[in-house]
């Protein structure tokens, strides 16, 4: 990630504060607007598009966790954590295949410490693999 695309600009990373503390008191809407009016300003800091599809994901707002998951991983492809946001939307989602072509697709790039600690953790009982 570079410093061009806002991920480091301060307002960003205030912003994000913002966000992380208002979903935390259980506000995930008020912190979806204020990233989404950040993106207005910094559309290709995939921070944001990763932070609203984490707080998507958490209260099962899939689709937009999906889309800003995908946003974030084409903003920054060598991202784990957007990754890795984008996985556990799309398994959340039922999408298993789709999520594990993500996986596959990020462990081409390198090996992944999260990726393989999931790996390790699975239940491969009749049931499948259990996140």
């Amino acid at each position: 990630m570079t410093h061009m695309n806002g991920n480091h600009d301060p307002r960003v990373i205030e912003g994000i504060k913002c966000a992380t503390d208002l979903h935390s008191e259980g506000e995930t809407d008020a912190a979806v607007q204020i990233l989404s009016a950040l993106i207005e300003e910094f559309p290709t800091a995939s921070s944001l598009h990763g932070y609203i599809a984490v707080f998507q994901t958490r209260v099962g707002h899939l689709d937009e966790a999906i889309e800003h998951g995908r946003q974030a991983t084409q903003l920054s492809p060598e991202s784990e954590k957007a990754s890795f946001v984008l996985f556990e939307a799309l398994w959340k989602a039922g999408q298993h295949i789709e999520a594990l072509d993500e996986m596959k697709g990020f462990l081409a790039l390198g090996p992944s410490e999260e990726y393989s600690k999931m790996i390790n953790e699975w239940d491969l009982s009749e049931d499948g693999p259990r996140i």
